[in-house]
């Protein structure tokens, strides 16, 4: 928007201010600050709040989501397409309301066709894991999608989505 085409945090904050005055969203939602970790998700749900204070307009909600749960990478378990818990409670002092979205089948499909575009979850496995799946599927009788050997493929793609509804994350 006129800027001097540096990446600079106040060019981001002015990029984000003009998207969000044009698009006008009732809705934004973003990686929730207390519950997912990745210090790339952090920082991008900083930048949105800091675009979000003082305009004019504001969402009529705010939903935050977690990729990478606190001190637990496991979570959540199950198989693909199956339903998701809530996550474990890691801080009883923060308060979490959660907003749960159910998926149709076709909508699951085409998030894990979407996924599997995704180039850092393409590589294939390490033979170590491969082994462990093997032993895991025989053993266990463990299934893994077939759309993705990723770990995400197993986490992302449920019957559906959840968040936490806020105004101030």
């Amino acid at each position: 928007p006129g800027d001097d085409g540096q990446p600079t945090w106040n060019n981001l904050l002015a990029d984000l201010r003009t998207l969000i005055l044009k698009a006008r969203p009732q809705v934004i939602v973003m990686p929730h600050p207390a519950i997912d970790p990745h210090p790339d998700h952090i920082c991008a749900q900083a930048a949105v709040r800091e675009a979000l204070a003082g305009l004019e307009w504001q969402p009529e909600v705010i939903l935050g989501y977690a990729n990478h749960l606190h001190d637990n990478d496991r979570w959540p378990m199950g198989d693909a397409y199956t339903g998701i818990s809530l996550p474990p409670v890691f801080d009883a002092q923060l308060p979490l309301v959660p907003y749960s979205l159910q998926l149709s089948v076709a909508t699951q499909r085409d998030k894990a066709m979407a996924l599997g575009m995704m180039h850092d979850l393409q590589p294939p496995m390490p033979f170590k894991r491969r082994v462990r799946r093997t032993l895991q599927s025989m053993l266990a009788g463990r299934r893994w999608p077939a759309e993705g050997e990723n770990e995400f493929f197993r986490k992302a793609v449920r019957r559906h989505e959840l968040f936490w509804c806020s105004r101030d994350i």
